[in-house]
């Protein structure tokens, strides 16, 4: 734990034991102690905490606060033992002043300072004892009474103390769990505005920006047929409500065949297969196809439930497929990102969902390619796509019923020496 404001939070401690001590050591006069070892004592007692102030206000240029810090109070432990050895004081006051030493150093900072401060306490106190003029062990009984009173008043407020400083934790731990339940909950609903793949990314490196990767994708694009017609015709509630029917079910049955939505464009969805890298490009074609195969039905089933609440809509989609190399990844600045791909599949399918026919399919041909043999495809057309020109697209008619399961990938073609 980092140790903050050391200096401060010994300043009030030092004053009261140190002018204590200093009252304790006048009450030995005519003690078997010299006029010199009492009044030293009791004036450096005194002045100790004077002193100290003006030494720990700023430590030296170079030197971190927080090491300062530590190693004066080790100084002033030592140099305290030392004085104290060195005017020979009695037992109990010896020990009241070792109780608060030792105790202010593990208060301010734990382990850290008070196995240091023992060491060097007891380093002073030999050196002080030898150096003593006269060491006796006589002392009075106001003496002992007046220690008995600081170790008493040093551990009632250093208690006290230590009680402030837990209600103020408790009460920072309770803003704190508050605080947590309500990014908790923010994350919790963010999260649903983000597709899969880049939600395990941000739980992977939360802050680091996704670098654009380029991958082999397969993006299919879905539109609602005489949408905006039946925005005219009906409420917006049970539009809503039939437009978030229709939504989920298309998510739902997009993440069952491998897919993920990227992008919700009103009426329309954007769909991605291959996020992330690693499914064969087969795989990841017949899960497009197979999603976008099952849409008619999908819908039909929408309109059971719709007709059951008195709701007399059908909805009809068409869809494009195009697959290819596509860039992944952040796009924005710095204050406002948006995950996304790029690449000519993108706006291929785009522009193929616009010539499908109605529940219709159209497919570019590299993905015509992966999936001619799992479904029955039409002749190839040429379509004059804006933006675009001439492109090659296949319609889905349907699956053969030989056709059960999906192919295993195809093993890679070694070359052949003529």
């Amino acid at each position: 734990m980092r140790i903050r404001r050391l200096h401060q939070r010994a300043r009030p401690f030092r004053y009261a034991a140190f002018w204590l001590m200093g009252g304790v050591c006048l009450l030995l006069w005519d003690q078997h102690r010299s006029v010199s070892q009492v009044l030293f004592g009791a004036v450096f007692c005194l002045l100790w905490p004077l002193l100290a102030d003006a030494l720990l206000r700023r430590p030296p240029a170079g030197l971190p606060a927080e090491r300062y810090s530590m190693l004066a109070y080790a100084a002033e432990c030592a140099l305290a033992a030392a004085v104290f050895a060195w005017v020979s004081l009695p037992p109990l006051a010896s020990l009241a002043a070792l109780v608060c030493l030792l105790c202010g150093a593990s208060a301010l900072a734990g382990r850290r300072l008070l196995f240091p401060s023992a060491a060097v306490l007891l380093l002073g106190a030999g050196c002080g004892a030898h150096l003593s003029p006269a060491l006796t062990v006589t002392s009075t009984p106001a003496a002992d009474a007046l220690a008995m009173l600081l170790i008493l008043a040093f551990g009632l407020a250093l208690a006290q103390v230590s009680f402030r400083q837990a209600q103020r934790l408790d009460a920072h731990r309770l803003v704190l769990t508050a605080r947590s339940a309500d990014l908790e909950q923010t994350n919790h609903r963010l999260q649903r505005y983000l597709p899969p793949s880049l939600r395990r990314r941000i739980a992977q490196a939360p802050d680091d920006v996704a670098r654009s990767e380029r991958c082999w994708l397969t993006v299919a694009f879905v539109d609602l047929v005489g949408f905006t017609e039946l925005s005219a015709r009906l409420d917006a509630e049970a539009l809503t409500g039939m437009l978030d029917d229709y939504l989920s079910a298309v998510i739902a049955a997009a993440e069952h065949r491998g897919g993920e939505v990227s992008k919700l464009l009103g009426d329309g969805v954007m769909v991605v297969f291959g996020v992330p890298a690693g499914r064969e490009r087969r795989q990841q074609v017949l899960g497009a196809v197979e999603f976008t195969h099952e849409l008619p039905a999908l819908l039909a089933r929408l309109g059971v439930q719709w007709r059951a609440r008195g709701e007399l809509v059908q909805l009809r989609t068409r869809a494009g497929v195009a697959s290819g190399f596509c860039t992944l990844g952040d796009r924005g600045g710095a204050e406002r990102l948006d995950f996304t791909l790029i690449g000519p599949p993108v706006n291929l399918a785009s522009r193929l969902q616009a010539h499908a026919h109605v529940d219709g399919v159209l497919l570019d041909a590299a993905t015509a390619a992966l999936a001619e043999p799992c479904y029955r495809l039409t002749a190839p057309r040429t379509l004059n796509v804006k933006g675009i020109g001439p492109v090659v697209a296949y319609g889905l008619v349907d699956r053969p019923a030989s056709s059960v399961k999906v192919p295993a990938p195809l093993a890679p073609s070694t070359p052949r020496d003529d």
